[in-house]
């Protein structure tokens, strides 16, 4: 580096010739040697100019002139590099010109300021390298190279943190000497780039010279270094700021939530973003032209006059949409700072379905509340009017409901709605206008009407909307109701009533709030129910202790007093147990027919005058025949010849005819009711009780002992009457306790009753004590007789007291129920027990069978279910009769019974069928079979053994199906079904075995079960049809047909009559089918009669034996005919041996019937069956079929050969034809007609056809052989 040179001596300029150029001289001769041009580097030249620069160096040490030139000149330099620096300063300073530009500007005037010949400003990034972003010059190209901090002076400068220079970089080791090289730079000075304490890179200056720069120079790029630090810094401190002031920007036009920034005090909308504008459906502009109290509903007052504070959360109000639709929103702010000033930033979320959920959330919980508090009151209810009127409030304070009210449907002519409690009616709505439940007054057609007539809940969300209340809704308004609903109350399918509940707004009400209500209504509905039903209760138990308490007063009247004094205290007593409102005692007078003198009038409580009572040609005249009698229609003129009867305004009356020991009418005890009545049914024996008293009172006039006629009146009774004191001894003992007990009363007064009619004394004692704890006692207890026997009585017994309300004794009633308790037992036994074998039937071991199944559960053990039958059963009943079949089961069940347990059950299920349960066998399953198997072989064993049936003996085996179970056992009719499943595939198995379920078996029934259903609907659907299969002569012509049923199912395809067949067999459904196929092959017969070689044709069907043994056989074959056309001659009725079987006379009766039209008779698959040669002489038959079965092997089985022969000879010798079928070759049918047989059928001759292709065949080739 070359310092600025100051002014030195002469003798001290140096001769060196060596030594650095001299600027000044450098700048003396540079116009010079620039003219030169080429011709300056040549050698003798620049020894020329070295000398000439060696004695400007002597020269300047000489002259003083020199120095002062070159300080002028430097300070001239130094003012100009100050000025060059500050408007570098100055251009840097600008934040509008982006970074990349402003570096790229300020490398070349660097350049110029020091005089270097590149200069390159490379900056320090993220990773830590530092990379060429600018250059000028020799730097230009190296813009994006990156530099190598380890071994470049760039990275020395930046790690000591100053400037770093290099005077010669082939003598630096600092310097990267292979860039310098490439660069052509020689030397070279960096300064970093700094802002603070901040490093951001480095300002590199570099010249192709050694030594090329001077102190300027370096002081220059320092400044600049700095200087430029700063900028870069603030620049890309500006650029962070931009960027995050676009993010904040975008971050707030993006939010989903709409958000407004407004003046703090005016709320003037100074912002919004996207959601805003969505939400509020405003344009942008628009809303900048407004403040935000403008956004709220019309109602809302809350935001126009509260100001919240600087920061505030989910404020809530409700806003206004530019369509005008209202809706809730949730606004939180806060203050924020924009520029100089201050703003309201708002986000105002959408609440409305929040606000709505919460509401009915609300409405719910409030109506559970409602619900609990409700049932609450029903629990304690007492009164009805009351729990109406709690029930009422409860809606209204709990539920929120305007105002309530309840009502009762009535039955009257206007069925009309009665209200009988209401809360919040303060203007009287209810009652200003008329409440009917009739369908035939406009005003029953509202929601009253509605509700009583369906018994559905009616809710009304809007009266002004509904059409249900256009002609009242101004109404409900005026008083201040927008929506109703009405509960309806209901009792069974019964509706008495509803609540009816208002409020004040429009309502859309929750299915949970919806079935709150309707459980509402339920709990109302049933607490009312309850509640009358405990009032009926408790009114009834008031009047059987009213009757009862007259019954001891009556009973206690023995010592009461006599006379008119006796009778109108029994008046009394009378009345006020029946609460009548007035009572009457009166005998007819002897002397005096049709006229009845009073003994006790009781009218309103109080005792009146007796008097004379005439009768003749009164109602009450023709009543006394009757005993008892009870009037409610007329009532007014009945009574009106009895001046204190007519008083009261009797709505009914009741009476009893008084009867001597002789059973004449000697009188008449009668009660009048002011009310109508409530409880008839206690009337009439309450009434026969005072009858008899009084009447008893009348015989005891008669008599002379007070005693003796008190215990004749309580002889008569039935129940054994007894009377002991506190001490449990006896003072009073009738003749139905001397009956009913063998003890006299002689013998039994004075003793104590637990001792003459109990054992155990001390549970004497325990209810003797309840008596006097409580008053009275009733239940059923057991008592002895005098021999010692036990009887049950039902016992009613009452604590009598005193005067003084002391006890005094004990009035005990007993009835014997001995017979009745032996009625019920039998009842129970018929309800659970088999009437013949007194063995369980199907409801006790289903119940058991539950049971041990949960006994499996609980103990993990297992069992076995046996289901087991009679085998041939029927046929003992059919020889034997049916006595003998009953003697057979009740020996079976005692041989069952035997051969089990006590813990197992044997039931009967009906008929022969039998079910064994094993309980409490093993937990494993193969141990459990062998236990099972075990018992079963040895019941079966036990099964076979002779049984005497009144003096026959019989052999009988049983077939038995085992089905095990345990803990896994899913139900009851499940292992039944396993178990039947398994007898039958014992019965199928050849009987008297026994066979455990095989799950393969339920399946097939399973299928069995489908193709029956699919069966049926085959009838519904007409799935069936008929095939025809040529009959043929031995000359080949076809002669006739068969008609064989065939069944296509949509899902099965061809059902094969093997499948089918047996199964309409076995269901019953061969009728229905042989009806449907004989109809079909007459209509067919008829339609061929006209046709050319078709008229002779004869049809042959087949008849199940049930078709044939059905009563209406031969008149159903003629209705058939008659309806068809057909031709009778050319039917031909195939029937199977098994027809012959049963009434022989029966079955040729209805042949004869038939043949008496023309048809004629076959018999199918003769020699397979019964084969009895007495029935083929008796029975009217046409033709002999032989069966397919002995046709098949006919050429090479002898015995078929034989059998076959046989048919032919045994239908010759009875003059009858005689039919081959299943012919399939020509050998079979030469054999055949070499033995006599000329008709044959087979598919050798044909298959079944279609009646289209039949005919076809008939008319190609009427007289061929026509092989299938």
């Amino acid at each position: 580096m070359k310092k600025n040179q100051p002014d030195i001596p002469s003798d001290s300029i140096p001769g060196d010739p060596d030594a650095p150029p001299d600027p000044e001289f450098d700048w003396l001769v540079a116009p010079l040697l620039q003219a030169l041009g080429p011709q300056a580097d040549s050698a003798a030249l620049r020894s020329a100019v070295a000398a000439s620069e060696l004695r400007f160096r002597q020269m300047a040490g000489r002259v003083d002139l020199t120095a002062h030139t070159r300080a002028q000149q430097e300070a001239r330099r130094n003012v100009e590099d100050q000025g060059r620096i500050a408007r570098l300063q100055k251009d840097m300073a600008s934040l509008e010109i982006d970074l990349p530009t402003l570096i790229a500007r300020v490398v070349q005037p660097m350049q110029e300021l020091v005089g270097a010949d590149g200069c390159s400003l490379e900056l320090l990034e993220d990773d830590g390298a530092l990379i060429v972003r600018a250059g000028s010059g020799r730097m230009q190209a190296l813009v994006g190279v990156r530099s190598n901090r380890e071994i470049s002076l760039s990275g020395k400068a930046m790690a000591a943190r100053q400037v770093m220079l290099c005077d010669d970089t082939e003598q630096d080791e600092r310097v990267d000497r292979h860039m310098a090289r490439r660069a052509g730079v020689r030397s070279l000075i960096t300064a970093p780039l700094r802002s603070g304490d901040k490093l951001l890179g480095v300002l590199v200056a570099v010249y192709t010279r050694p030594n090329a720069f001077y102190d300027r120079d370096v002081g220059n790029l320092r400044i600049l270094g700095e200087s430029l630090g700063v900028t870069i810094d603030r620049h890309r401190m500006s650029a962070q700021l931009r960027a995050s002031e676009a993010q904040y920007r975008m971050l707030f036009e993006r939010d989903p939530q709409p958000m407004f920034v407004a003046e703090p005090g005016t709320l003037r909308i100074l912002a919004s973003n996207v959601a805003a504008t969505e939400q509020y459906g405003y344009e942008e502009p628009e809303l900048l032209a407004m403040a935000m109290p403008d956004l709220l509903a019309v109602d809302e007052t809350r935001g126009r006059t509260q100001q919240p504070g600087a920061r505030f959360l989910d404020m809530r109000l409700r806003h206004r949409r530019k369509n005008g639709e209202e809706f809730d929103v949730e606004i939180s702010g806060a203050n924020i700072e924009i520029g100089s000033g201050v703003a309201r930033l708002l986000r105002c979320s959408d609440v409305t379905q929040r606000v709505r959920a919460e509401s009915e959330l609300a409405r719910v919980s409030r109506a559970q509340r409602m619900l609990a508090a409700c049932n609450e009151s029903l629990v304690r209810a007492t009164s009805e009017q009351a729990l109406l009127g709690e029930l009422c409030r409860i809606t209204v304070d709990i539920g929120g409901y305007t105002m309530a009210w309840v009502g009762f449907a009535r039955d009257d002519a206007g069925r009309s709605v009665e209200p009988v409690a209401s809360v919040g009616d303060s203007g009287g709505y209810v009652g200003s206008f008329p409440l009917t439940w009739s369908a035939d007054d406009p005003q029953g057609h509202g929601p009253v009407g509605r509700t009583i007539r369906s018994g559905e809940l009616v809710i009304i969300e809007d009266v002004e909307q509904d059409p249900l209340c256009q002609s009242w809704y101004p109404h409900a308004l005026a008083h201040g109701f927008r929506s109703m609903v009405c509960l309806p109350l209901r009792e069974g399918d019964h509706t008495f009533g509803l609540f009816y509940l208002y409020r004040a707004e429009v309502a859309s009400l929750s299915q949970d709030e919806v079935d709150l209500l309707r459980a509402l209504a339920g709990d109302l509905a049933f607490g009312l129910v309850n509640l009358r039903a405990r009032e009926r209760q408790r009114r009834t138990q008031e009047m059987q202790q009213r009757i009862q308490l007259s019954m001891l007063k009556v009973a206690a009247a023995v010592s009461a007093s006599t006379g008119t004094e006796f009778f109108e205290q029994l008046a009394h007593n009378m009345a006020d147990a029946l609460g009548a409102q007035a009572g009457f005692i009166a005998t007819l007078r002897p002397d005096a027919p049709g006229v009845a003198r009073t003994m006790g009038v009781v009218v309103q409580g109080k005792v009146r005058r007796n008097f004379d009572a005439p009768l003749h040609g009164t109602q009450l005249l023709t009543l006394l025949g009757r005993g008892d009698w009870i009037v409610e229609q007329g009532v007014a003129e009945a009574l009106a010849p009895y001046p204190l009867l007519a008083g009261i305004d009797a709505q009914a009356y009741a009476g009893h005819s008084l009867l001597d020991a002789a059973g004449r009418v000697v009188g008449l005890v009668l009660v009048a009711f002011a009310k109508p009545l409530r409880h008839r049914e206690f009337v009439a024996p309450t009434l026969r009780i005072f009858a008899v008293r009084v009447a008893a009172e009348l015989d005891r006039r008669q008599a002379d002992e007070h005693s003796r006629h008190q215990a004749s009146l309580l002889d008569k009774a039935r129940d054994a009457i007894v009377v002991s004191d506190i001490g449990d001894r006896v003072l009073y003992w009738n003749k139905s306790a001397e009956r009913l007990y063998g003890w006299t009363a002689a013998e039994a007064i004075g003793q104590t009753v637990a001792a003459l009619l109990y054992d155990d004394e001390a549970a004497a004692g325990h209810a003797h004590d309840q008596l006097l704890a409580s008053g009275e006692w009733n239940g059923e207890v057991s008592r002895r007789r005098k021999q010692g026997s036990a009887v049950l009585v039902e016992a009613r017994w009452t604590l009598v007291r005193d005067d003084q309300g002391a006890p005094q004794s004990v009035l005990m009633i007993d009835t014997d129920i001995t017979q009745r308790k032996a009625a019920e037992a039998k009842i129970q036994k018929l309800a659970f027990y088999d009437g013949l074998t007194s063995l369980p039937n199907r409801q006790l071991l289903q119940d058991r069978l539950h049971k041990a199944l949960s006994t499996c559960v609980r103990h993990g053990t297992g069992g076995a279910l046996l289901c087991m039958d009679l085998d041939n059963f029927k046929t003992l009943n059919d020889t034997l009769g049916h006595d003998k079949g009953d003697m057979l089961l009740q020996q079976v069940a005692m041989r069952l019974v035997s051969c089990v347990r006590e813990v197992d059950t044997v039931a009967r299920l009906g008929g022969d069928e039998f079910v064994i349960v094993l309980e409490e066998l093993s937990a494993v399953t193969a141990e459990v079979a062998v236990q099972a198997r075990n018992v079963g072989e040895k019941i079966l064993a036990t099964l076979a053994q002779p049984y005497r049936l009144d003096g026959y003996e019989h052999q009988s085996t049983a077939s038995m199906g085992v089905a095990r179970f345990g803990p896994d056992t899913e139900s009851v009719g499940e292992l039944l079904k396993q178990a039947d499943i398994a007898m039958y595939q014992a019965k199928n198995a050849g009987r008297h075995t026994l066979r455990f379920f095989d799950p393969g078996l339920q399946a097939a029934v399973t299928a069995r079960a489908a193709l029956e259903g699919d069966l049926r609907q085959a009838f519904v659907q007409r799935e069936f049809f008929l095939q025809y299969q040529p009959q043929v002569d031995d000359a080949s012509r076809i002669t006739g047909v068969e008609a064989l049923v065939r069944w296509r199912n949509p899902l099965r395809g061809l059902v094969s009559p093997a499948d089918f067949i047996p199964l309409a067999e076995e269901t019953g459904m061969i009728l229905l089918l042989g009806q449907r196929v004989l109809e079909i092959a007459c209509r067919q017969l008829a339609s061929w009669r006209d046709r050319p070689g078709m008229g002779d044709l004869t049809m042959a069907v087949n008849v199940s034996a049930r078709q044939f043994r059905h009563a209406d056989f031969v008149r159903q074959v003629r209705t058939v005919l008659e309806h068809s056309g057909a031709n009778p001659e050319r039917l031909k009725l195939e029937l199977t041996e098994s027809v012959l079987v049963d009434d022989m006379q029966a079955t040729v009766s209805k042949m004869d019937a038939l043949r008496s039209l023309g048809v004629r008779f076959a018999l199918d698959d003769f020699g397979t069956g019964y084969s009895s040669l007495s029935y083929l002489k008796k029975l009217p038959l046409d033709q002999l079929k032989i069966d397919q079965s002995f046709v098949r092997d006919v050429l090479v089985d002898a015995n078929d050969a034989a059998i076959a022969r046989t048919v032919i000879a045994l239908a010759q010798s009875l003059g009858l034809g005689v039919i081959a079928e299943g012919v399939e070759t020509a050998e079979q049918r030469d054999f055949l007609a070499s033995q006599g047989c000329h008709a044959f059928q087979g598919y050798y001759f044909s298959r079944p056809l279609l009646a289209d292709a039949l005919e076809t065949l008939l008319q190609e080739r009427p007289l061929a052989l026509v092989a299938g």
